[in-house]
């Protein structure tokens, strides 16, 4: 880890709760750390009147090896597809300069009070556009 200071890059060293009986990060937990990572980019969006309220729609996994007790992993979150209501993000997740896992999460846009899904607004459609790959 280098340090890099990016809003979409989270760096953590991997915590002994999320090791399973074989060594390995417990599956849950890339999910868990994808999504805190997730969540530190979204702390950065722009302010939005009656922003809509966001909902997981998907996501999946796929595993290219586990990651170890304290073993330092780079998050990086990045943004693959803007759809009409909906956002994909692709979170790549590194260590020791390989690639380990990549988590999709895919997010709909919801009115809060019906739970129907509403156009992305505008100003967090641009911004989540600097973030696409």
């Amino acid at each position: 880890m280098d340090g890099t200071q990016r809003e979409n890059v989270t760096e953590i060293r991997i915590p002994f709760r999320d090791i399973d009986m074989h060594g390995h990060m417990h599956n849950a937990a890339y999910y868990a750390h994808a999504e805190a990572a997730l969540s530190g980019l979204w702390r950065h969006r722009p302010t939005v009147r009656n922003e809509p309220s966001y909902l997981v729609r998907r996501s999946a996994c796929v595993f290219h090896r586990g990651l170890r007790y304290d073993e330092p992993a780079r998050f990086i979150v990045n943004v693959s597809k803007i759809g009409g209501s909906s956002v994909s993000f692709a979170v790549r997740v590194e260590a020791a300069g390989q690639l380990v896992a990549e988590v999709e999460i895919v997010w709909v846009a919801v009115d809060p009070a019906r739970h129907a899904p509403v156009p992305l607004p505008v100003a967090t459609r641009e911004w989540l556009t600097t973030y696409l790959a």
